[in-house]
């Protein structure tokens, strides 16, 4: 089949981001390997010296240095490409920073670069540690560490927005930002140590001529100029592509509550949004790796080509209905109605208008909590309507309560039961924490009301709790006033018939919790093995892996002594 030219365009910038990383990821394992040699001067000079002889057989050969430039020249020229064909500076924060630093290091890194590598090519010079650090320490001590920080950094956000879409991410974020602290204090103390040390107890004589200095600062000066023309020539592309789509033909855009924006034809919805300050959830940076800008095209869905095989992947990936498209890779040519899936937002700022994601529908997500007394009808047939109700008040009032202080929302009572959504507004592991939370803190209310309570219940009231977490879909379900704010959000799925039935395994498992594992894992917990049970769910093909525990004090026991849920 013969490609469309929009099709073209769209199958080729998945490779352009494709490189992008790739030349990204040998950049930092360059940048990486350098600043762990630098780290080397806590021990010695020698020390360094060693390091740098297996940094050279690396880096320093005909492979290892085409490599390199390559994908240095590959980096630079894609993000300035990427920039020039900017619609809107409307940014994340950390776009901003990441543009602004990657604009930044060139300016620093030339002369190092020249210092280094060109002079030693060139003259009678070797660019040991010794040399090197001669010339550093102290004139400019403080570009080279500030050097070192933009680089790194610049890094850091990269791999944090690439990683934190994986499986697994979560659990190793802790220990990666100690990575990301660790490496560039040792790199600074480890090289500036070695220099003062060197200064101290060495007469070494600076090592560059007045020959030398006469060609590198000439030379400096000259790629200087040279990359901030560079800059202005991209600067200059950008006002032109502005003052030229003026000109064109618009189309309009239209957004949940009746929002229309006129834009000219380019620009992809995801950019769009951000060019109208309209929020548009978007966790990968626009790269087609997370879904979470995913909307669904309400009107003009004929007018945009079929999806890429990037952007068919993810929409496969979860499920997508065949009107739901990327907001990051759709380009709208014509008109366009669309609803965006994944709030940008927290949900109480949702609240007041029907034109609310919620009021559409949005995938998300959560953990899901359900709770119920045990053996209510027997308690209740034998007492009078009122006592009926003022127990199931107050212990539905002091769940609530529990689940509410641990930045639950409490979705819907249901008889004596209850259930609840956690990581609406927080994230999914901030959720689950918080659910497991609750559930200590739901126990120990009940112990609390039956100590108030001893001399009214021949029994003391007990309940029983399941929770389970993934994708669920939350909306605003029942009657509308004009304004939407009658209609609770409440949430529909798989997730939440999985919870439900864990609640009513929890009376024949003979235990208060059943929790899946899917929710310590996403926590980032560890819970006692022998704990762990495998159970038929009605409507599932596979079992589900849960633990059946009795909260508070044992739950508390079983998790990892590292991340405890407090009550």
């Amino acid at each position: 089949m013969t490609k469309t030219p929009k099709q073209a365009t769209a199958d080729r910038s998945p490779l352009r981001q494709r490189l992008r990383l790739a030349s990204g990821l040998v950049l930092f394992a360059f940048a990486l390997t350098h600043f762990l040699n630098h780290a080397l001067g806590l021990v010695s000079l020698e020390a360094l010296e060693a390091g740098r002889r297996i940094f050279l057989a690396v880096w320093r050969n005909p492979l290892g240095e085409a490599v390199l430039f390559l994908s240095l020249l590959t980096h630079v020229a894609l993000a300035l490409w990427k920039t020039a064909r900017r619609r809107t500076f409307r940014l994340p924060a950390w776009q901003w920073a990441q543009l602004l630093l990657g604009l930044s290091i060139p300016w620093l890194l030339i002369p190092h670069v020249i210092g280094t590598g060109v002079l030693s090519d060139l003259f009678d010079y070797d660019d040991t540690y010794r040399n090197v650090l001669t010339i550093l320490w102290p004139g400019v001590a403080l570009n080279q560490t500030v050097l070192m920080l933009l680089v790194w950094a610049h890094a850091m956000i990269g791999l944090h927005f690439w990683l934190r879409t994986r499986p697994g991410y979560a659990r190793f974020r802790a220990s990666l930002a100690a990575f990301a602290l660790l490496v560039p204090a040792l790199a600074s103390a480890g090289w500036i140590g070695a220099a003062r040390r060197l200064r101290l107890t060495e007469d070494v004589p600076f090592p560059l001529t007045g020959e030398m200095t006469s060609f590198s600062d000439p030379l400096i000066l000259e790629l200087r100029i040279g990359f901030l023309a560079l800059i202005g020539l991209v600067l200059a592309v950008l006002v032109l592509r502005l003052a030229f789509g003026k000109m064109r033909h618009t189309i309009e855009i239209t957004y949940p509550g009746g929002r229309t924006v006129r834009v000219v034809p380019g620009p992809t919805l995801l950019e769009i949004s951000r060019m109208n300050a309209i929020p548009h959830a978007d966790v990968c940076g626009g790269r087609a790796r997370c879904s979470t800008c995913r909307c669904r095209i309400m009107t003009g869905l004929e007018s945009l080509p079929a999806p890429s095989p990037t952007e068919a992947r993810v929409l496969a990936r979860v499920g997508a209905a065949d009107d739901v498209r990327l907001a990051c890779q759709i380009r709208p040519t014509a008109s366009l109605a669309v609803v965006p899936l994944i709030p940008a937002q927290t949900p109480r700022n949702r609240m007041t208008t029907t034109g609310d994601a919620y009021h559409w529908g949005v995938e998300q997500p959560v953990a899901v909590l359900f709770v119920d007394l045990r053996n209510f009808t027997g308690l209740a047939e034998a007492r009078l309507s009122y006592d009926v109700v003022y127990l199931l008040n107050r212990y539905l009032g002091a769940t609530a309560r529990a689940v509410e202080a641990h930045g639950g929302y409490v979705d819907k009572f249901i008889g004596d039961g209850v259930m609840a959504i956690f990581g609406m507004t927080d994230g999914l592991q901030a959720g689950c924490r918080n659910a497991l939370a609750a559930t200590n803190a739901i126990a120990e209310r009940m112990e609390h009301l039956n100590a108030e309570l001893a001399g009214q219940l021949d029994t003391p009231l007990r309940v029983g709790m399941g929770l389970h977490a993934g994708p669920v879909i939350l909306g605003r379900i029942g009657a509308l006033d004009t304004n939407g704010v009658n209609a609770r959000i409440t949430a529909l799925g798989d997730v939440v018939n999985t919870a439900s039935r864990l609640e009513s395994s929890s009376k024949e498992l003979g235990h208060a919790l059943v929790v899946s594992t899917t929710v310590l894992t996403a926590a980032g917990y560890s819970c006692d093995a022998t704990r762990e049970r495998e159970i038929a769910i009605r409507g599932r093909k596979d079992p589900l892996r849960v633990y059946a525990l009795d909260p508070p004090s044992p739950l508390a026991d079983t998790l990892s002594p590292a991340a405890r849920p407090s009550s």
